[in-house]
C-alpha cells in the first residue's frame, strides 16, 4: 500500500493525532501565545489596573478605614505592624481572584459561542486539551504580571517588609486559578450566556470574597459564616500571603493545608476543563457536525410545542397601520419606547426570581460582612448632629446608593455592549421605525425597573433590622431610582464608544475608587481638605450623602446640590447616548 493510499484510509481522528504528536507540549504554548496576543489589545488596562488597584486600596482601606479603626484593634498578634500591613497580602490575593472571574467567563464564551475562536484552533494541529491549557497559561501570565506590579507598589508604600513577600506572586496566582478554573469548567458547558456570569459574580464570587477575611480576621464573624471562608480559595490564598508577607504566626500543618487545598482544586478543575473541551471540540466535529445543533433543535422543539399547546401564535393578516410622526426630533424618536422596554422584560421573564434575589443580595452581603467583621474594631461613627451611630447604620444608606449604581451600570454597560456588539440587536431595532431616543430611553427604563426591584429587597432588610424607619425607606427607594437613572444614562453613553468587552476594565477602574472613597465605608473627614474636594466631585458621593440626608433626616442646601448633580447627569447622558445611537446606525 502506498503512502497516498494509507493516508486515504486513515480516519480524521488518526490524522489529527499524527499532527498533534508533532506539536507535543508546545501546543499549549502556541495557544497561550495566541491568547496573549489578543490580550495585547487591552494590555494597557491590565498594567494600569495592576498599578492603580493597590494604590487605591492602600489609600482607601489601609489609610482611610485604618484611621477610623485607629487603636481599636491590635494586629501585632497576627505579626502585622498596622492595619494596612495586615490587609495588603489579602487585597493582592482578592484582586487576582476577582480578575479570574472575568478572564474565565466572557473570553471562554467568546471562544465557544460568540466568535468561535476555539473551533478555529481545533482545526489546526492543536488538541482540545492543549487549547484549554493554553488559555489557562495565558491567564496565569496576566496574574503574574498583576502580582509583580502589585507587590512592587506595596513595597514602595512600606505595606510589606519581608523578602519572602515576593513568593506571593505564586500564592496569589494559585488562589486565582483555584477560584477561576471551576468557573471556567461551568462556563464551558454553556451553549448560551443568559446572565450566568452575573449570577456567578453575585452568588459565588462576592460571598467568597466578602467572607474570606480580607479586611478583618475571619474569627470576627460568627462560626456559621466562617464556614464560607474555610471553603473559599480566597481565604486560603489570603492566609498564605500573610505568612509570606509579614510572617503571620501559623502552624506548619495549617500552612500546608492552605497550599494543598489550592493545589487540589487547581489540579482537579484543570483536568475537568480539559475533559469538557474535549467533549465540545472532539474529533466528531471533523465529520461536519455543527456545534450545538442538537441542543438548538431540542430548544426549538420545546418552543414549538409550547406555542402549539397554547395556541398563542397566529399570523396576522393584512398590513398593520403605520403611524408617521412629524415635527421636532422625528429622526430621533418614534414614540415607541414601550416596545423596547417590553422586549427587555420578555428577555428576562424566565429568570425573574434569580434577578430579584441577586439584585439585593450584594448590598446585604456587604452589610453583613462589614457590619459583623468591622464593627468589633470600631466603637461608632460620628453623626452630623454631633452624636454617634453604629457602623452598620452608617454604611447602610451608602450601600443602597452603591447598589443603585452597580445595578444601573451593569445593565447599561455589559448588557448594552452585548446587544450592541455581540448580538447586533440595536442594529436590528434601528431598521424598524424605532429611533435612537426610543432605544436609549427604553434601555435606561429597563435598568431602572431592575434597580427598583433591587432597592425594594435591600430596603426590606434594612427595615427588618431597624436601621431605617418606614418613611425614610420609601423616600430612599425613590432616591435609589433617581441615582440609578443618572448612572444608567451616563453608562449607556460611555458604552456606545467601546469596541471590545475588555475595555469594561476601564469602567471598573472608575467605579472602584468611587466605591472606596465616596464616604461609603468611612467618613471623608479622615482625609485632608484637598482630598475631600476631589472626593466631592464623584457622582457616587452625592448619592451617598443624599441617602444619608434622608436616613438621618438631615436636609440642607447640599441636598439640593446633590439632586442638581444627578439632573445634569441624566440630561447629558441621555443626549449623548441618543446621539451615539444615531451616529452608529442611522445614515
Amino acid at each position: 500500500m502506498t503512502s497516498t493510499q494509507a493516508s486515504l484510509t486513515t480516519s480524521p481522528a488518526q490524522q489529527k493525532d499524527a499532527l498533534s504528536a508533532r506539536t507535543g507540549l508546545r501546543g499549549a504554548l502556541y495557544q497561550a501565545e495566541a491568547t496573549l496576543r489578543s490580550m495585547r489589545a487591552y494590555g494597557g488596562v491590565i498594567l494600569a489596573s495592576s498599578i492603580f488597584q493597590p494604590i487605591m486600596y492602600i489609600l482607601a482601606m489601609g489609610l482611610g478605614l485604618g484611621v477610623l479603626i485607629g487603636d481599636g484593634a491590635d494586629f501585632s498578634a497576627y505579626g502585622a505592624q498596622s492595619y494596612l500591613m495586615y490587609i495588603a497580602p489579602a487585597v493582592l490575593a482578592s484582586t487576582v481572584a476577582m480578575s479570574a472571574g472575568i478572564e474565565f467567563t466572557f473570553p471562554v464564551m467568546e471562544g465557544f459561542k460568540w466568535r468561535r475562536k476555539y473551533y478555529g484552533a481545533q482545526a489546526t494541529a492543536l488538541t482540545p486539551a492543549q487549547i484549554a491549557s493554553g488559555h489557562i497559561l495565558a491567564v496565569c501570565v496576566r496574574f503574574l504580571v498583576h502580582s509583580v506590579v502589585f507587590i512592587a507598589v506595596l513595597y514602595a508604600f512600606g505595606a510589606i517588609t519581608s523578602p519572602l513577600a515576593v513568593l506571593q506572586i505564586f500564592s496569589a496566582t494559585l488562589g486565582g486559578l483555584a477560584m477561576g478554573l471551576p468557573i471556567m469548567a461551568y462556563i464551558s458547558t454553556l451553549r448560551e450566556e443568559k446572565g450566568h456570569a452575573a449570577i456567578i459574580q453575585r452568588f459565588i464570587m462576592m460571598p467568597l470574597f466578602l467572607f474570606s477575611g480580607t479586611f478583618y480576621p475571619l474569627t470576627n464573624l460568627p462560626a456559621a459564616l466562617q464556614v464560607i471562608g474555610w471553603i473559599s480559595p480566597i481565604w486560603h490564598a489570603n492566609e498564605l500571603g500573610r505568612v509570606l508577607a509579614f510572617g503571620q504566626p501559623t502552624p506548619l500543618w495549617l500552612t500546608a493545608l492552605h497550599a494543598g487545598y489550592l493545589l487540589a482544586v487547581v489540579v482537579i478543575s484543570w483536568r475537568l476543563v480539559q475533559r469538557i473541551f474535549i467533549r465540545r471540540l472532539g474529533y466528531e466535529e471533523w465529520r461536519g457536525r455543527t456545534p450545538g445543533a442538537k441542543a438548538d433543535a431540542k430548544r426549538q422543539a420545546r418552543v414549538d410545542a409550547k406555542e402549539t399547546a397554547a395556541g398563542a401564535y397566529r399570523r396576522s393578516e393584512g398590513v398593520p397601520p403605520v403611524r408617521v410622526r412629524s415635527g421636532l426630533l422625528t429622526s430621533m424618536y418614534s414614540g415607541n419606547i414601550r416596545a423596547v422596554f417590553q422586549r427587555g422584560l420578555s428577555a428576562i421573564r424566565n429568570n425573574r426570581g434569580v434577578i430579584f434575589i441577586s439584585g439585593f443580595l450584594e448590598p446585604v452581603l456587604f452589610l453583613t460582612s462589614f457590619g459583623l467583621g468591622i464593627s468589633p474594631m470600631i466603637s461608632g461613627v460620628e453623626a452630623a448632629d454631633g452624636g454617634t451611630v453604629s457602623y452598620a447604620a452608617f454604611i447602610a444608606p451608602a450601600l443602597l446608593a452603591v447598589s443603585a449604581m452597580n445595578g444601573a451600570i451593569f445593565d447599561s454597560t455589559w448588557n448594552v455592549f452585548f446587544k450592541l456588539k455581540i448580538t447586533k440587536l440595536y442594529q436590528t431595532m434601528m431598521s424598524t421605525s424605532l429611533g435612537p431616543l426610543d432605544v436609549a430611553v427604553g434601555e435606561i427604563f429597563l435598568a431602572l425597573f431592575r434597580g427598583g426591584i433591587y432597592g425594594l429587597g435591600f430596603l426590606g432588610v434594612l427595615l427588618a433590622t431597624g436601621l431605617v424607619d418606614p418613611l425614610s425607606a420609601l423616600l430612599m427607594w425613590f432616591t435609589a431610582l433617581f441615582i440609578a437613572l443618572g448612572f444608567a444614562s451616563v453608562g449607556m453613553a460611555v458604552t456606545s464608544f467601546m469596541k471590545r468587552f475588555q475595555q469594561m476594565d476601564w469602567m471598573m477602574m472608575i467605579l472602584m475608587p468611587m466605591f472606596l472613597f465616596s464616604a461609603t465605608l468611612f467618613p471623608i473627614e479622615v482625609y485632608p481638605q484637598g482630598v475631600q474636594w476631589v472626593i466631592q466631585a464623584f457622582p457616587l458621593w452625592h448619592g451617598v450623602e443624599l441617602m444619608r440626608d434622608i436616613a438621618f433626616w438631615d436636609f440642607g442646601t447640599m441636598t439640593l446640590v446633590h439632586i442638581g448633580y444627578y439632573l445634569v447627569m441624566v440630561a447629558v447622558g441621555m443626549t449623548v447616548a441618543a446621539y451615539r445611537m444615531k451616529k452608529l446606525f442611522l445614515r
